[in-house]
């Protein structure tokens, strides 16, 4: 039994909107939450899945708290949560190995779910080209593979005809015959006497009855004569949300490997984007030689000057390769691993594999335009200085997609993740050292410089080809420069192991973010 009891939802400021509420849902039945939009349904619906902490009052399931019981609790909510590019049955697949224990037949369970949905002709069909209705008993798919003892869902019918309307709640009212509790928030009121239980929500406050012809005329009351909460005002806050589960109870590398292949599996379906991230590396390269002439590189006065432009180059094409693939990753489908956190998905199994992915993306990536720099512009170095410029290259790019991901754990949507890469690139490029040497930088600016990790792959790639020796044979390149000899004096070992601490210290900030994420607001 699905029990609230005298629960109330109060803003920091004193506003109550929701409560006092209280509500009983039995195995077996179906159960309507309609109201006006912004009478608290999904407020409600919330804290009824056990996501949301009540003010006051208790929400339980079989006496225990909902919060400790959120695997028994489906939840769809009205956000989509289904990836576009998999097909119904690997959406499933996935959804199940997040879901259940190892050692379960996985293909039984989704095919027993397919067939209760009724979707096994669209099984092989890509998400993204289902109808709206197929699309929401694909969300309820994912969630029924956990076995949930009660599945809540925020307006599963919005949007859809009548017809499709009535043939999901037809389905709805089938999953509750067959032993589960259903409880459905929706505006919708043709399909009210297939459900056991109605509960009207106005203004927050709940009245429960059996006549779906009452709770007709009680919801068009509340649409007419109740008005609906106000925004929250500036300054007023709701109270938090329980802490998110973050790590989970299910093996790391079982969740890694699942996310790691869904992943990979959804970019590379992604062909149009894929185009233009592998696209613009070597395009990026013939752009950076262009901007020298061909002689550059040979024994004269403007060899090291160019020379030491030329790296810094180099650099920026692997910052901008690496932060432009990983800044939008993670926002632009946080309706989908909200859902998925909420029911212990580990953060940092997420974070690694999504890194993992970006990493082998990014190397391509800047292989294609290191490729094409030397063979139109040859440095002539040592295939083994080369190489080792080729691989600080990559890592620096790595480092960059770890910061792109952070970026993408704040940012609040796709337009926001994007508008903040400015911010973050810009900082690495003033200073790296390349632009206003660390030697004429003021010592605050000096100081800052040293966390930026840009500075250090500048000078390890710079060491890789011995700039450092170049500078100390041309005394006048480098009084003209600015550097002092300490600049390029590390190793390229040093660099790369200064670089492999930011990617660590970024990795393991972003995992720290999602963990503690503030939850995406339905609609």
């Amino acid at each position: 039994m699905l029990r609230a009891d005298g629960v109330e939802f109060v803003l920091e400021g004193g506003r109550r909107i929701l409560g006092p509420a209280s509500l009983d849902v039995a195995p077996g039945t179906l159960t309507a939450l309609v109201g006006p939009s912004g009478s608290g349904k999904t407020t409600f619906l919330r804290q009824l899945a056990g996501i949301t902490l009540p003010t006051s009052g208790t929400v339980t399931l079989d006496d225990d708290p909902a919060t400790r019981r959120v695997e028994d609790l489906g939840y769809v909510p009205q956000r989509e949560t289904v990836h576009q590019r998999l097909t119904v049955r690997e959406a499933l697949e996935y959804a199940a190995i997040l879901r259940l224990d190892a050692d379960e037949d996985i293909t039984m369970r989704v095919d027993q779910v397919l067939r209760e949905l009724d979707l096994e002709a669209q099984a092989d069909t890509w998400v993204g080209d289902l109808s709206g209705g197929e699309r929401r008993r694909a969300a309820c798919g994912q969630e029924l593979v956990g076995r949930p003892r009660v599945l809540l869902l925020d307006e599963p019918t919005s949007g859809l005809d009548p017809v499709l309307e009535r043939r999901l709640m037809l389905m709805f009212r089938r999953l509750a015959d067959n032993g589960r509790a259903v409880v459905v928030a929706t505006h919708a009121t043709a399909s009210l006497d297939l459900c056991d239980t109605v509960a009207v929500m106005r203004g927050g406050v709940l009245t429960i009855t059996d006549d779906p012809e009452v709770a007709v005329e009680s919801l068009r009351q509340a649409a007419g004569g109740d008005r609906a909460p106000d925004p929250l005002p500036e300054g007023e806050t709701a109270p938090e949300d329980p802490p998110r589960l973050g790590i989970g109870t299910r093996p790391f590398g079982l969740e890694y490997r699942a996310l790691a292949g869904r992943y990979a599996r959804t970019l590379l379906r992604d062909r149009k984007t894929l185009r233009i991230l592998l696209g613009q590396s070597p395009i990026i390269g013939i752009l950076i030689v262009l901007c020298f002439d061909p002689k550059a590189f040979d024994d004269n006065g403007d060899q090291v000057a160019n020379t030491v432009m030329f790296i810094f180059l180099l650099m920026t094409g692997a910052i901008w390769l690496g932060i432009t693939a990983s800044c939008r990753e993670i926002v632009k489908e946080r309706g989908i691993i909200e859902r998925e956190f909420d029911v212990g998905l580990r953060s940092d199994a997420y974070v690694l594999a999504k890194a993992t992915v970006l990493f082998a993306l990014s190397t391509v990536q800047v292989v294609l335009m290191m490729v094409v720099v030397v063979l139109l512009q040859p440095l002539g170095e040592s295939g083994g200085a080369v190489l080792a410029l080729i691989g600080l290259a990559v890592l620096v790019s790595w480092v960059s997609v770890a910061l792109g991901l952070t970026v993408s754990a704040v940012a609040r949507s796709v337009d926001q993740a994007a508008g903040v890469i400015p911010l973050v690139l810009i900082p690495q490029l003033l200073f790296a050292g390349a632009v206003i040497p660390l030697a004429r930088m003021p010592a605050v600016a000096s100081a800052f410089a040293q966390v930026t990790y840009a500075r250090w792959a500048y000078a390890g790639m710079g060491s890789a080809i011995n700039l450092d020796d170049r500078l100390l044979a041309k005394p006048s390149a480098n009084t003209a420069l600015g550097f002092n000899r300490s600049f390029f004096a590390m190793t390229p070992m040093t660099g790369a192991a200064a670089l492999v601490c930011f990617l660590l210290i970024l990795l393991a900030l972003t995992a720290m973010l999602l963990q503690w994420r503030a939850p995406v607001d339905d609609a």
